[in-house]
């Protein structure tokens, strides 16, 4: 994330607002289109305030790297804000900060992606600037080396310092054996030492495409005003061929496994747990529900299970929970975490969790437990639905992963058909063999 401060495809010569597909009624007012180049437009009228939220989201994240260029993605998203053959550095900073828009960029396992919040009338502006370095960028030895301090010092400071920051960071590396899921996205310390501006160059040449990438605009605007807009910039884009993205194979984990840190930057001990589960790159769309239900039943928050028996009747933690990452084209991924009350060990904090999830892979959940679960996921959507950003952002991250517009809108629907026994099934993924658990721990003193 930054902070904030060889072929071509013939375009068709006619009006872009003839391209709109006829939109088809859905819960959140979208209007969509593709462009003849192959992006793909999305735009979310909201009429309450004259701003608008510009996302442009590229399939290719960390997961597509080449083995040895870990980090390679993240630094591009680093380096697309160097200029171009038209734009000098700085050209975006100095648009948003003079409107006193927001800006930021974001780099995770299967995309990328680059978003500005502006009043409406700047809207224009940023697309000049957005397609322009989606058709390239200008880099050299001169603007590119400085960048990658920047991102190794990032790397310092959300992994390297940051007590159990390298203990997380090797639990996903063991809990995936195959998956590419198990290098860092901000990339291994000596692989990022080794990357280079053609190295950028080539990785933005490869996958940084049209025909690669998601246009979504909420706000003050329409899909005829965008596609207006798209004329004069966007549309100018060729699309191009595009490598494969093959799906990878995990084999199943045939046993558990532990990893303990201890340093002496620990103040209080931290307990926690992943296990993968289906996504919704790998499974139906039914099973990414059960186990977005049941992920919740056992640690969403007050009163899920591990809730009450660690924190509220337990009192051996002072704070546990469950969450899962199923937006993703490989598997998902489950995260268990405690942190435990003064006095109590982690082995206890571990054998009662151990304890719950025995519980619910024999006995299921119940009936109320399904309701009150399924009116804490579906009472979201209202915030979600109220927000210039939440919308976007979501419906950009769902269309990364292959999910459609009518996908999104029907996973509250999908939620509501689940029974106890369809959670109970989902709950036989977390056996024992299935986990990577971590200890971080003080250091005693010598």
């Amino acid at each position: 994330m930054r902070p904030f401060a060889y072929f071509t495809v013939a375009l068709l010569l006619t009006s872009m607002a003839t391209l709109a597909q006829t939109p088809s009624p859905n819960r959140w007012g979208a209007e969509t289109a593709i462009l003849p180049n192959g992006l793909e437009v999305i735009v979310l009228p909201q009429r309450r305030v004259p701003a608008v939220h510009h996302l442009v989201m590229y399939k290719v994240g960390s997961a597509d790297e080449e083995p040895g260029k870990s980090g390679l993605a993240h630094y591009l998203e680093h380096l697309m804000f160097k200029g171009t053959e038209k734009t000098q550095p700085g050209a975006f900073d100095a648009l948003v900060n003079r409107f006193g828009g927001r800006q930021n960029a974001f780099t995770s396992y299967d995309y990328t992606g680059y978003f500005q919040t502006m009043p409406r009338d700047q809207l224009a502006a940023v697309m000049v600037l957005e397609a322009d370095r989606m058709a390239g960028v200008k880099l050299s030895e001169a603007n590119s080396r400085p960048e990658l301090t920047v991102v190794l010092e990032e790397r310092n400071q959300r992994t390297n310092r940051p007590p159990g920051g390298q203990l997380a960071e090797l639990a996903t590396t063991t809990l995936f054996l195959n998956h590419p899921y198990r290098r860092p996205i901000i990339g291994w310390e000596a692989e990022i030492k080794g990357l280079t501006y053609q190295d950028a160059l080539e990785f933005h040449a490869r996958w940084y495409a049209p025909n690669n990438a998601v246009l979504i605009v909420a706000g003050d605007t329409d899909l005829a005003e965008v596609l207006k807009l798209a004329e004069t910039t966007y549309a100018k884009v060729p699309g191009q061929p595009l490598p494969s993205r093959p799906m990878i194979a995990e084999p199943p984990r045939v046993a558990p496994a532990l990893l303990v840190e201890r340093s002496a930057r620990v103040t209080d001990a931290a307990w926690g747990r992943r296990a993968l589960v289906p996504s919704w790159g790998t499974a139906t769309p039914k099973e990414v529900a059960a186990i977005a239900l049941l992920t919740d039943i056992l640690g969403g928050g007050i009163d899920s299970r591990l809730d009450r028996a660690l924190v509220r009747e337990g009192k051996l933690a002072l704070s546990a929970g469950a969450g899962a990452d199923v937006l993703r084209r490989g598997p998902g991924m489950l995260y268990l975490s405690a942190t435990p009350a003064p006095g109590i060990s982690l082995e206890t904090v571990e054998a009662t969790v151990d304890r719950v999830l025995e519980t619910l892979r024999r006995d299921g959940v119940t009936a109320d437990e399904m309701a009150r679960s399924l009116q804490r996921l579906t009472g979201g959507e209202a915030y979600e639905r109220d927000s210039l950003t939440g919308l976007a952002n979501r419906i950009g991250r769902g269309r990364m992963v292959g999910q459609s517009l009518a996908d999104m809108a029907a996973e509250d629907d999908l939620l509501r058909t689940l029974t106890v026994a369809d959670v109970k099934r989902a709950a036989q993924a977390l056996t024992p063999t299935a986990f990577v658990t971590t200890h971080l721990l003080p250091k005693p003193a010598l």
